[in-house]
């Protein structure tokens, strides 16, 4: 029974850190960096994938494209994507118009909702969203301010730096 409720608690604990980590590039990066850290401490592979519910193949590969590209090869490439309809430029000017409430742009409502945003973007922008669409736009302009990936303030060990991880 002690080993059940352990494998309970380790698949608790993984599901918990998989949820931390979310979709989350630098989250990602520093789990894979802590996976590697591991196997400099003398843990095996084959522990740590089991321990972690990934696959040793997986880490195989962290470990290549750390060993090519030091730790930015640990972040994950930007998913392409369908791209945005609206430019960088007409997001910011958006952002701005959401400062302002929907009266100001002869829409009705004293608070943004989605289906003002989508009247809004299609008369001044000449952008036609779905409902659906419009509303995650909305939280994502009008709601906290989400850190956004910078290649800019990774870490500061780059590929120059003499750090390789050898097979045990």
């Amino acid at each position: 029974m002690q080993d059940s409720s352990k494998e309970i608690q380790i698949a608790q604990l993984r599901d918990a850190l998989r949820k931390q980590i979310g979709h989350s590039r630098e989250k990602k990066a520093c789990y894979r960096a802590f996976c590697l850290l591991m196997i400099l401490k003398g843990q095996r592979i084959s522990d740590i994938a089991e321990a972690l519910g990934e696959h040793t193949r997986t880490i195989e590969r962290w470990r290549k494209r750390f060993n090519e590209q030091g730790i930015e090869g640990l972040l994950d490439d930007t998913s392409p994507g369908r791209p945005s309809r609206l430019s960088q430029e007409e997001m910011a000017a958006v952002a701005r118009d959401l400062q302002s409430p929907p009266g100001a742009f002869g829409l009705e409502g004293d608070r943004w909702r989605g289906k003002q945003l989508q009247q809004h973007l299609q008369q001044n922008y000449g952008v036609e969203l779905s409902l659906r669409q419009c509303q995650r736009l909305l939280k994502r302009l009008s709601g906290t301010p989400q850190p956004r990936a910078n290649p800019h303030t990774t870490p500061a060990v780059t590929h120059d730096t003499a750090i390789r991880i050898n097979e045990h």
